[in-house]
């Protein structure tokens, strides 16, 4: 019978090579998130009109939501919405409805960071903009848009670090990732030594966070010396 330290070593190689899944699941809503929350944000410093309620609905109900409950509901609700229209999305990767799902819920809190943001921006800063004969795209370029980026960077680091953990419910519709490639080792050994298995995942989880952590301190660097640029 394997010691607990041993099958750590073991199985450490093996989630290693499932990375790059994880990464995969962390990144694409990522971009895609900061797009779209940017586009749920700019209605949300608009008018009120019926987009602006609509959008407010949207951000609430997938922010007041469990993320666990909002991938059972897109997983399994998604496919019968689609079969109304005869359309059959039964052999889509599962992957794909995370991908859905997790962009709905992070793209919710992106918004909201970024609306934050802009409010606590020295409206001044815009003005002086405009008054050197900045057009209201290039101001939005020079000093709105990294302004926003500089004070929501603390709030997105945060919801990044939280994305990156929340890939390890993914394995609960089938998707194989680190952690699901962890479950599965489990299953393999019937439990036996289970936790350091778990172990292994948690430092692969660990490291990734880290790398997320140094990235958001260079574009901390970065936007700081935009600002002092800008004054």
């Amino acid at each position: 019978m394997w010691r607990g330290h041993e099958l750590f070593i073991s199985s450490l190689p093996l989630l290693v090579e499932y990375i790059p899944a994880t990464l995969f699941y962390f990144l694409v809503p990522t971009v895609i998130s900061l797009i779209f929350g940017a586009l749920l944000c700019s209605v949300r410093v608009g008018k009120k009109n019926l987009l602006y309620y609509l959008v407010s609905l949207f951000v609430s109900f997938f922010r007041g939501t469990p993320g666990l409950v909002q991938i059972y509901l897109v997983f399994f609700g998604l496919p019968k919405i689609f079969a109304g229209f005869g359309i059959d999305i039964n052999r889509w990767d599962a992957g794909i409805f995370y991908v859905i799902a997790t962009c709905c819920n992070f793209s919710s809190f992106v918004s909201e960071a970024m609306r934050g943001a802009y409010e606590a921006i020295d409206k001044d800063q815009i003005e002086a903009g405009y008054s050197i004969g900045y057009s209201r795209w290039q101001c939005f370029y020079h000093v709105i848009a990294p302004l926003t980026m500089q004070i929501a960077l603390p709030n997105l680091k945060n919801l990044e670090i939280d994305l990156l953990k929340g890939t390890a419910v993914a394995y609960v519709i089938g998707v194989v990732d680190v952690m699901g490639k962890a479950d599965k080792i489990i299953s393999l050994h019937r439990g036996y030594g289970q936790i350091w298995i778990l172990l292994a995942a948690a430092l692969i989880y660990f490291v990734i966070n880290v790398g997320i952590e140094l990235v958001f301190n260079g574009l901390t660097r970065y936007f700081s010396r935009h600002e002092r640029g800008i004054v």
